[in-house]
């Protein structure tokens, strides 16, 4: 083979190596962090908001670094709390029934359930937004994934570029996420008070394999594997 074919060969099949492993483990992360975030979505639960949301330590330098205010967190933690508790006194003479010379709490645990399930959704719904805000504004700072290489470039007026306007935007949806999150950290903590068990979202007992995994296990089925 000539010097020439070799090259070009050589060349052939490192780009065949590239595409081969043109995913990285940073890219395969963030595809595992959008499938949970895609599951999260049918039922949110506490955890997958705080997993998203700002913790009091990011918090605090959004404060610091762009002048937001994400609300006192002892007293929004507090107002979810009240939430829960003005809604459980209240309804308890009426929704708690006598069942065998027994309280049956059924009927208000269910309308708690479904309270404190509005609150996680909103705050969820609130830190899903501000996840994906903050990774547009980290694929803008981040050179190698512009196409256009022109975010960081000075705004036509001497303001703010491309890339600072997503970040303040990124930041703006923080503060509302953090909000948010400290108000269901509050419901679901009184919840579990009054209660006496952690609350969870409800989810329907069915079958979840999707159709592609019946059919998978059908086809594995029909060769005995």
């Amino acid at each position: 083979m000539s010097d020439v074919k070799n090259t070009v060969s050589k060349a052939s099949s490192s780009r065949k190596g590239d595409a081969a492993g043109s995913v990285s483990p940073a890219r395969a992360r963030q595809f595992h962090e959008t499938e949970q975030r895609m599951k999260a979505l049918s039922a949110p639960t506490l955890a997958d908001v705080l997993r998203l949301a700002p913790d009091d330590s990011r918090m605090a330098k959004i404060r610091t670094g762009f002048g937001l205010d994400g609300g006192d967190p002892d007293e929004l933690t507090g107002q979810g709390d009240s939430l829960i508790r003005e809604q459980y006194e209240a309804l308890r003479p009426i929704l708690v029934s006598r069942y065998r010379g027994e309280d049956d709490f059924r009927g208000l645990k269910m309308h708690l359930d479904r309270v404190v399930d509005a609150v996680v959704r909103s705050a969820y719904g609130a830190a899903n937004f501000f996840e994906s805000r903050r990774q547009i504004a980290k694929d803008a700072k981040d050179a190698w994934r512009n196409e256009h290489r022109d975010e960081d470039r000075m705004g036509v007026d001497g303001g703010e570029n491309r890339s600072d306007v997503l970040v303040r935007i990124a930041a703006e949806h923080g503060a509302k996420a953090y909000a948010l999150a400290c108000i269901a950290s509050g419901a679901c903590a009184a919840y579990a008070e009054l209660m006496g068990e952690a609350w969870e979202p409800y989810q329907p007992r069915v079958n979840r394999r999707s159709l592609t995994q019946e059919a998978a296990a059908a086809l594995d089925d029909a060769i005995g594997i």
